[in-house]
């Protein structure tokens, strides 16, 4: 066995500082020997440092060097965009002949390791997770097995090892595409939303026509022409607020590598401007201080507020500029600025010969052309200048009898309440109700017809808050006057600021609160739409679709849950854009948009392969990168200071990492020895001092 120096080393018997004391000592005695002339100077230091030295206790360590292999880590993409053509196939044969090269090479340790993407392909992230396990001095090399496309490539990269890139992939690939250049993420409702598209067919000269169809949520469809392979400008218009969905979708060549990314989903958020309420008061009274601070509190919303103080043909000396600020523009309002209100009010609102009856016909077609009405009803609306008599009582969701209750009653929660969304959030349970204020007036009414909607009852399950779709509107009737107990917290008061929000946004066609919404979502094997039904009124019976590719429909039935919604699986394998409909016992349907947000992932925005993107990184880590179809390359053992690869070669570097194996100690002076010794020369030291 060879020693060397650096297998020696001390192992002190004393602590190191007795061990200094000591010494000192021992120098010091010699010094004074050696003054004194004392005989035995010599054999009395001989024997002090001997004895320093076995205190000291060097040693040498028996200890070997073993050479350890050398890790090459081999990544594998196991993405969607490797399932096309023959990319699986080239892969697989790759890995068996790298296996092969080296299945009886002892010095080479071969990590392989395959990296799944659905939506993305990430292959740094999982190489910066297996260097984690590695000592970085036993990497020999990466190799990795790709098409390309990887989304997490660095801007720099420094292994201290050669990174090669295996392309699988044909270089004669071909796919067309429709990718977004800029996106609109919100959109004014009633105007159009902008998005740069850009159509990608690289056969093509820039500039040329490609034809593509867009695809509206109300089902039309709009051809448009797009200039190949520069950005273009797609507008798409916002009809409503919340989430406004188009697909983009451009014909398809039998031979492209990919079909997938031929479609395009565009996305924006509709928002309202702001929205405009016209509120109308009769005579002041509590309760309308209660719609004013609601809607006044709400910075989305415009509010136009109008109080009738005094009928025209009520006669006083009271000057009109006490009276009112301004006179009401009754003809500005009603035939000039009507259909620019979102919603209006009649709050305890009497005619009195204010209003002309023909303007009220004008806000009956207001509502029908898709406006909204809610009118708040006491005493007066029975009378003969209420507005049951009227165009605007025969609009409404219920139908007064002509009587007024006068007792005390707490309002409550219907069945169709807990499922709506305007009550649904104020209900609580059913086996805990919520205890809320009583009121102390309602008008007795009845439903005009099925499609109206209580949600609310008071005395003897009467209807208190019913809604209604007229048409393309909505209309509601709240039939107490007495909301504004619960806000000023009489007997405990009730959630009046979030019921008369909710209903007012509900009026105003807020999406969130649609009743009857029709929820789909994709099936976990992808093959298949489940739609949740959140009805209210008649049960439904069959659901409908159509696939977006071949355009074949397919219907299903209904069945009941325990959460009492409505669930339906249509078979639709295909992804993107696909309307659905209901159809409920009375024949009303309903129709709902799915979308398949991830027709268009990172995996299937670009599937040709490509080594350009990995280039420049495993150029600058001295790397092999090229075609497996070309023939895999020759891979090489090579030091650390050689070029790591060639035109049709790759390296793989030898390091010199090694594992210390420590075997037995050997002491220079033991104990014993050195026993020995020093009687050895004390007795010679006697006896030759004896003389």
């Amino acid at each position: 066995m060879n020693r060397s120096w650096q297998d020696f080393q001390i192992a002190p018997l004393l602590d190191i500082g007795l061990l200094q004391i000591l010494a000192i000592a021992c120098v010091a005695a010699i010094l004074l020997f050696a003054v004194f002339r004392l005989r035995g100077t010599i054999w009395r230091t001989i024997a002090m440092a001997v004895m320093l030295l076995a205190l000291i206790a060097p040693q040498f360590t028996d200890q070997n060097r073993e050479k350890l292999s050398d890790i090459v880590l081999v990544l594998v993409d196991r993405s969607n965009s490797q399932n096309i053509g023959s990319r699986t196939d080239q892969t697989d044969a790759a890995i068996s002949q790298i296996r092969n090269r080296f299945a009886d090479d002892q010095s080479i340790e071969l990590r392989i390791e395959e990296v799944p993407g659905e939506t993305d392909t990430l292959m740094f992230a999982a190489l910066d997770r297996l260097l984690g396990g590695i000592p970085r001095e036993r990497l020999g090399g990466v190799v990795m097995i790709t098409d390309g496309q990887i989304h997490d490539i660095p801007t720099s990269l420094d292994l201290g090892a050669p990174l090669h890139a295996l392309i699988t992939g044909r270089e004669d690939e071909h796919d067309r595409r429709l990718q977004i250049r800029q996106t609109a993420d919100y959109g004014i409702v009633g105007k159009n939303a902008d998005f740069m598209v850009e159509a990608i067919d690289r056969n093509l000269e820039t500039g040329s026509p490609v034809s593509v169809r867009m695809l509206h949520e109300d089902g039309t469809e709009q051809n448009l022409t797009l200039p190949a392979n520069e950005p273009h400008r797609v507008t798409i218009p916002v009809p409503h607020a919340g989430p406004v969905i188009a697909e983009l979708r451009m014909d398809e060549n039998p031979d492209e590598t990919d079909q997938t990314n031929n479609r395009l989903i565009l996305e924006t958020t509709g928002v309202r401007d702001r929205l405009r309420v016209l509120l109308l008061s009769g005579e002041p009274h509590p309760g309308e201080r209660a719609w004013r601070n609601l809607l006044r509190a709400d910075p989305g919303v415009d509010l136009v507020h109008f109080t009738i103080l005094r009928p025209p043909e009520k006669g006083d000396d009271t000057p009109i500029n006490e009276l009112a600020l301004i006179p009401f523009p009754i003809r500005d309002l009603f035939e000039v600025r009507l259909r620019q209100f979102d919603l209006i009010i009649f709050d305890r609102y009497q005619m009195r010969g204010v209003l002309p009856a023909h303007y009220l016909e004008k806000v009956v077609d207001y509502v029908r052309w898709g406006g909204a009405a809610l009118v708040v009803a006491g005493p007066e609306y029975l009378g003969p200048d209420g507005l049951s008599n009227t165009v605007l009582g025969d609009l409404m969701p219920v139908r007064a009898t002509g009587r007024v209750i006068e007792q005390p009653f707490a309002p409550r929660v219907n069945t169709a309440g807990r499922i709506h969304p305007v009550t649904a959030p104020i209900a609580g349970s059913i086996n805990t109700p919520p205890k809320w204020g009583r009121w102390y007036r309602q008008i007795e009414t009845r439903e005009t017809d099925n499609d109206v909607m209580t949600l609310l009852t008071g005395v003897d399950q009467l209807p208190l808050l019913s809604l209604r779709r007229v048409e393309e509107g909505r209309a509601a009737m709240l039939s107490s006057d007495q909301m504004w107990l619960w806000q000023r917290g009489h007997d405990g008061g009730g959630p009046i600021a979030e019921l008369l929000r909710r209903l007012s946004h509900w009026l105003m066609k807020e999406p969130a609160l649609d009743e009857n919404t029709i929820a789909t979502e994709r099936s976990a094997d992808g093959k298949s739409l489940t739609l949740s039904w959140r009805k209210i009124g008649a049960e439904p019976t069959t659901a409908t679709g159509a696939d977006p590719e071949t355009g074949e429909v397919v219907r299903t039935t209904f069945e009941r849950t325990s959460d009492q919604t409505w669930q339906a699986t249509l078979p639709i394998a295909e992804r993107g854009l696909i309307r659905v409909q209901a159809l409920d016992r009375d024949g009303v349907t309903q129709s709902a948009l799915h979308v398949d947000r991830d027709v268009l992932t990172s995996e299937r925005r670009n599937t040709n392969s490509t080594s350009d993107l990995l280039r420049e990184l495993v150029l600058a880590n001295g790397g092999y990168v090229d075609r497996i179809e070309k023939g895999l390359p020759d891979f090489r053992r090579v030091k650390e200071e050689r070029v790591w690869f060639g035109t049709n070669w790759a390296g793989l570097m030898e390091t010199e990492s090694y594992r210390t194996v420590i075997g037995g100690i050997t002491n220079l002076l033991p104990l014993p020895v050195v026993a020995i010794l020093l009687g050895l020369m004390c007795l010679i030291g006697w006896r030759i001092e004896s003389k």
